[in-house]
């Protein structure tokens, strides 16, 4: 099912960029927006996104594409592709909540032009592949903005041994440290491989299957986690064994993680995640 939304509510720039400018959800700098077509676009002065979503400024590297600003996150989105490039978000102790009595109802997202479809995730049924979001219902369950985890520009497609193995025992994990901590900023994405032969969801929907995806956490202090899931991650793996560098998530994706990083980012946020060294 779609569902139709407020439209207050579903315009990423009219409802989230104006409470954002009154919670000081844009961190201090030079960014001058222009608003275009309901989508945010810096002027040439500005050279770093500086978003409350993106603790050391929102990656860069994803010319080009349209970045949509909501309550809840950030994202880039490469229509060509019909494909978050990047995700970023920040999980409290508040925003977690319970999700099981949540609509998972897809919402169309007026502010892209290509998405995918219902038409297009009800092939899944028949393949090993399942719906997923970049950014998770139940990290925003505590909060008014849930729905906007639904938007089909957050949606992406996981194999289901990834969905249930590694990728949810990490955010299982995630949402454990985020009790201990006052709060977790987190960058995901979806990775396309240009040696890897396209593998598309169906003909008609022209959707290619992302190759891999990443998921790195950041604290205030600097301290992070990076991980790096190939699609075909056999169940039984541990998101711990899927441990990856920075550097070589920015090789693949083509993507600057934080460009106005003011302290130094360290690889030292795993034991917190469940990881021995």
């Amino acid at each position: 099912m779609i569902e139709s939304v407020n439209q207050d509510y579903a315009n990423p720039i009219m409802f989230p960029l104006k409470r954002a400018l009154s919670h000081n959800f844009l961190r201090s700098g030079k960014a001058c927006a222009l608003v275009v077509s309901g989508l945010l676009t810096l002027s040439a002065q500005a050279q770093i996104y500086r978003f409350g979503h993106c603790l050391f400024g929102c990656p860069e590297g994803s010319s080009g594409n349209q970045i949509l600003v909501r309550s809840a996150y950030t994202l880039s989105y490469d229509e060509g592709r019909k494909s978050a490039v990047w995700a970023a978000y920040e999980v409290t102790p508040g925003s977690v909540g319970i999700a099981s009595s949540l609509s998972r109802d897809l919402i169309r997202d007026d502010w892209v032009s290509e998405s995918l479809t219902a038409a297009d995730l009800a092939a899944l049924a028949e393949q090993e592949y399942v719906r997923s979001q970049h950014v998770p219902l139940v990290s925003f369950a505590g909060t008014p903005y849930w729905r906007e985890v639904n938007f089909a520009s957050n949606t992406t497609v996981r194999s289901r041994s990834l969905s249930q193995g590694a990728w949810y025992g990490l955010d299982w994990s995630l949402r454990n440290l985020v009790n201990r901590e006052a709060a977790v900023y987190v960058y995901t994405g979806a990775i396309f491989d240009p040696e890897v032969e396209p593998r598309l969801l169906t003909e008609d929907s022209g959707y290619r299957i992302p190759d891999k995806f990443f998921k790195i956490v950041l604290t205030e202090d600097g301290r992070a986690a990076a991980f790096l899931f190939p699609q075909d991650t056999a169940v039984h793996v541990h998101h711990c064994d899927l441990r990856a560098g920075i550097e070589e998530i920015e090789a693949l994706s083509g993507l600057d993680f934080f460009p106005a990083a003011t302290v130094e980012v360290e690889l030292s946020l795993y034991p917190m995640l469940g990881c021995r060294s």
